[in-house]
């Protein structure tokens, strides 16, 4: 009689801003470097016991629990300031089981090793990935550990650069300094001369020229020839009060990825080769969520194929690359993102990227992809449409748990770029028609073959 043939547990989330995965108990230095990048971020766990590629779960040694236990709490109060107190506990998977470190969401940053100190010492995450900050990425911890956001800055400027003509179109009757500083438009000025200056925010919207104060506050788009290389066709650098740089960067893009021209009335007008509302949504989302404290404008690369969305700045907070589409919000920029609100750029919070997804998945084109850099976010849109297969999105949920063997209704939402619900729905069909059988209640239901 053949032995029964051992079942295999998998890991039901992926490597992430928030999440590690280490398939043995690596040496202390190493773990506690992750935990400041946590700590410095929204916290996070390190889950040890798994393996990283195949978030197959491995299980650990007795040695490797009796040392996280007994040993790691202590050589991380010793090791990091301010003083970080770590969650440790153990999870089974019937026969095997993973170690899991919890670091709460830390107000107190920067987190830095004592060893090394400031900036030496200070660690955050890339994507997956723990690296060592850069200064003016620890200028904004210090920032957030002060419950300050950088669009709140006050500038060494006068009052005078904010034009009274748009603060009148804006706020027409209901202009006063109670409404201006509880908008951060203004904020007590840095020097004895005025009583009030402009902040980055009130800079941003309502100065005619807002490059001459804040650099970054510009769009370069750029135009090349062909498919790849760097022959440049034409560029342009765009400037002006934040609403109408989206306007007018929209503008240009769209000028120059149109195609397709036929005779409107008495003009030749062309088509863009995406949505209009994806453009503008991705556009829109650069302004507003970019880091306006690091140098470069946001870049808008347009090919023959493709165009690309360049924005200073990694995703922040709890935002990353699995959680895209799925509603959360953080807002690195809350002041600049509610006057975007009140003047009509944004609908709702948390909602752009769904539609940027959908819209293009209804248009039949590849999902636009997004990559997160050292400090930057990409977003590429290709224009080729989608060729039309007989595969549907269950056929799609088929080959993805043949690969992983194991599912949650997530990786489905992630891998189908779908609702939850919809989700859910094209599980319990393959359900009916006993191809998928499920397991487990609420949060921890899974599927498989």
């Amino acid at each position: 009689m053949k032995p029964k043939k051992k079942r295999k547990f998998f890991y039901e989330e992926r490597e992430s801003k928030s999440l590690e995965f280490k398939s043995k108990l690596p040496q202390f230095t190493t773990l506690i470097k992750t935990c400041v990048a946590f700590a410095n971020g929204s916290g996070g766990k390190i889950v040890i016991g798994v393996e990283n590629d195949s978030r197959e779960i491995i299980g650990v040694t007795d040695q490797d629990r009796e040392r996280l236990f007994e040993a790691f709490p202590n050589s991380l109060y010793d090791s990091v300031a301010p003083t970080l107190l770590p969650q440790v506990w153990e999870k089974s998977y019937n026969d095997v089981s993973v170690l899991v470190i919890e670091i709460p969401t830390s107000p107190k940053k920067p987190y830095f090793l004592k060893s090394d100190g400031i900036p030496k010492g200070v660690y955050i995450r890339v994507g997956s990935s723990t690296r060592r900050a850069a200064e003016d990425y620890i200028e904004d911890l210090v920032r957030e550990g002060k419950r300050v956001t950088y669009d709140e800055e006050v500038l060494r400027q006068p009052r005078s650069i904010l034009s009274n003509d748009l603060l009148r179109e804006f706020y027409q009757e209901r202009i006063t300094d109670r409404r201006l500083l509880a908008d951060k438009i203004i904020a007590s000025s840095l020097s004895r001369k005025e009583k009030y200056a402009p902040t980055v925010t009130g800079a941003l919207f309502f100065s005619e020229n807002p490059q001459d104060y804040i650099p970054e506050a510009t769009v370069l788009c750029t135009r090349f020839k062909g498919d790849k290389g760097r022959e440049i066709v034409q560029t342009q650098e765009l400037s002006g009060p934040l609403d109408q740089l989206a306007i007018h960067a929209y503008q240009l893009a769209s000028s120059w990825m149109e195609r397709d021209y036929r005779m409107q009335g008495l003009k030749l007008k062309g088509k863009l080769p995406i949505p209009q509302e994806a453009l503008r949504e991705a556009i829109i989302n650069a302004l507003i969520h970019r880091k306006y404290s690091i140098p470069g404008a946001i870049k808008i690369a347009i090919y023959d194929n493709r165009c690309e969305i360049f924005n200073p700045g990694a995703f922040p907070g709890v935002v990353d690359l699995e959680s895209l589409g799925d509603g959360t919000t953080y807002l690195r920029n809350p002041h600049i993102a509610k006057i975007a609100r009140h003047m009509g750029l944004v609908e709702k919070l948390g909602s752009g990227i769904r539609l940027i997804f959908d819209s293009c998945k209804q248009a039949g084109l590849t999902l636009p992809k997004y990559t997160e850099g050292g400090d930057f976010v990409k977003v590429v849109f290709c224009f080729e449409r989608i060729k039309k297969t007989k595969d549907s999105d269950e056929e799609a949920i088929l080959k993805l748990i043949k690969e992983k063997e194991i599912l949650s209704v997530q990786d489905v939402v992630s891998h189908l770029r779908v609702s939850r619900n919809t989700a859910t729905r094209r599980l319990s069909s393959l359900i009916k028609k006993r191809k998928l059988f499920r397991r487990g209640k609420g949060p921890s239901v899974r599927y498989y073959l």
